[in-house]
């Protein structure tokens, strides 16, 4: 995946150029300050991309490996260490990498890469980029055979592994006429679609290599695996080719200029991929990346390619890198981790806390369908190219991509949660804010808002001081269909620009021919320096913030009313939340 925050795939600046590190005694405490306590993290140093995610239905484990430079809190050296959990709050990590740079053709790095699902017992099979050559980067020239395709084998449940005698399996020479602008992250699934429109009555593997076509389009390099040796990979085409930049709305995301970390998602109707584009337009956060989805459909076959059917944005804030895995202990649910990255932070700070980036917390992606729909708050049904629109009798069913966060996740946060706080319903017949009497830097909050399409900003005031001088505003703008994360006073960040996503909520006709409104759904995980959002099963946005170590207080709060009332039902927090982490 892309290096965020430095131009290219190459070494970050000297040691010279760098902060003087702080004392042991300060460096403890700067090394816990903003350390989040229940998200995956590697033991110290930098990390990014997860890679090889999966579930062992035998050892009952979900194993989560991942980029990493253990020698430093900036990206150079990457390795995998890994980690592995029965219940997704408490993880055994790495404590030095499982799999490094030390042959020709992956002594720059080992970059991200997936496992080969099912895994049994603790045998696994990973594919992964092995790296010959840097810099890496799309507006550079390319240099075929510098990212290559590997694999590596592993018995004891991915503490150690035999590379393939084979290495590297594969490398893109057969595009050399594409003038190709990246070629790595490998996915391997199977597909049913597929299958379908090849003709196949057998499931079969198909592999995905991430990348684009320079001048012409991002796109994901599709291949034929043989069901008789995995390390045959047969090219079949570019999967898709979408504009670059193309974005049809606010509502969808830009498609960028390269594409990386590309992941299908199949359902029983509606096939998506999940991308990471880079290159696309600034954002309001002053990014140039972001975490796409599309729904296409399959057609031809000499090659196949998929179309652009409608699409939308996977999380609005600092996530990034999504990697998928089926896990077999939730009906064989798609479960995503992605990387939330440290890019508001100095690199002063940096090197006092001697890490930087978390996993994210493990997100179940579903096919999400809103029935009897007769309008949303501001925009016409047909400008929401997030959504596929069926018209019916009652109105519209709408379609789209739907996340929330892993009950089993959800189940072990609340068990270990050392107090459970209900707010009372309440009504705002005009501005104010509501203290909900909680202080922590570690919560989850669910509540649902009763609002109106006039309504101007409703939502939550998180991690704010007791003077509200230092605070983080979750908002919701029904006028505007937006919700933001402002971090403008969050505490010690460089840069913290606010996230913004578009939302909106829609009007239902029952049974009985009445319609309503529906509640804004809101459920917030907060976990000291790392905010997660998500908004009626179908908006994620995720937010880095730095605050002060008195800023630990929630309230509610409505302002601007001049279309009626604004009512909270009851607000529920679960806090005093500690995760552990054993570093073997």
């Amino acid at each position: 995946m892309a290096l965020v925050g430095h131009p290219t795939y190459d070494a970050p600046a000297s040691e010279a150029l760098l902060p003087t590190p702080p004392s042991l005694a300060d460096a403890t405490t700067a090394f816990l300050k903003w350390r989040p306590q229940c998200h995956l993290q590697a033991s110290h140093g930098w990390m990014n991309d997860p890679c090889a995610v999966s579930y062992d239905p035998e050892e009952r484990v979900y194993r989560v490996f991942f980029q990493w430079n253990p020698q430093s809190p900036f990206w150079d050296h990457i390795c995998w260490g890994g980690a592995e959990s029965a219940n997704l709050l408490d993880w055994t990590v790495s404590s030095a990498p499982v799999l490094s740079p030390e042959t020709s053709y992956d002594g720059k790095g080992i970059f991200t890469g997936c496992a080969v699902s099912p895994s049994s017992g603790k045998q696994i099979t990973i594919f992964y980029t092995s790296v010959s050559r840097l810099p890496i980067h799309y507006s550079l020239p390319y240099h075929l055979g510098m990212e290559t395709l590997s694999t590596a084998t592993s018995t004891d449940g991915g503490r150690t592994w035999a590379r393939s005698k084979k290495n590297p399996i594969l490398g893109p020479n057969h595009l050399a006429d594409l003038n190709i602008t990246g070629w790595r992250d490998p996915f391997v699934t199977k597909w049913a679609s597929m299958d379908n429109i090849l003709g196949r009555k057998e499931a079969r593997l198909y592999g995905l290599i991430s990348g684009g076509i320079r001048d012409t389009a991002p796109t994901c390099f599709l291949y034929d695996i043989d069901p008789t040796d995995i390390t045959s990979w047969n090219y079949i085409g570019p999967l898709m080719k979408v504009e670059r930049n193309y974005r049809p709305s606010r509502w969808s995301g830009d498609s960028g200029l390269n594409w990386e970390v590309a992941n299908v998602l199949a359902f029983d109707q509606y096939d998506f991929l999940l991308i990471s584009a880079e290159g696309g337009a600034e954002r309001n956060d002053k990014s140039t990346r972001g975490s796409i989805w599309i729904a296409g459909s399959l057609q031809g076959t000499t090659p196949v390619t998929m179309k652009y059917d409608f699409g939308g944005i996977f999380d609005h804030g600092d996530y990034y890198a999504s990697n998928t895995f089926r896990d077999e202990s939730l009906d064989n649910a798609i479960v995503a981790w992605g990387w939330i990255a440290e890019e508001a932070l100095s690199d002063e700070l940096i090197v006092r806390q001697n890490w930087s980036g978390s996993i994210s917390l493990p997100r179940v992606i579903s096919v999400a369908a809103v029935k009897s729909v007769v309008g949303a708050l501001r925009s016409p049904i047909d400008q929401l190219t997030n959504f596929k629109a069926v018209k019916s009798e009652e109105g519209y069913e709408l379609i789209t991509l739907g996340v929330d966060v892993h009950p089993r996740y959800i189940s072990s946060f609340r068990q270990r949660a050392k107090h459970y706080t209900v707010i009372p319903a309440v009504t705002f017949l005009r501005p104010g804010v509501v203290d909900c009497g909680v202080s922590s830097t570690s919560w989850e909050l669910e509540t649902e808002i009763a609002v109106s399409s006039s309504t101007a900003h409703v939502g939550v005031v998180a991690l704010h001081s007791p003077d509200y001088s230092q605070q983080t505003r979750l908002v919701f703008s029904p006028e505007n269909e937006t919700f933001t994360i402002d971090r403008s006073r969050s505490g010690n960040g460089k840069e913290l620009h606010a996230h913004v996503a578009p939302h909106t909520l829609f009007t239902t006709r029952k049974s009985d021919g009445a319609e309503e409104i529906e509640k804004l759904k809101l459920h917030v995980f907060c976990d000291r320096s790392v905010i997660e959002v998500f908004l009626n099963g179908r908006t994620a946005i995720s937010a880095r913030v730095y605050p002060d170590d008195a800023s630990c207080r929630i309230s509610l709060f409505a302002e601007n009313l001049t279309d009626g009332p604004v009512h909270f039902s009851e607000t529920k927090v679960w806090h005093g939340i500690t995760g552990k982490a054993t570093i073997e």
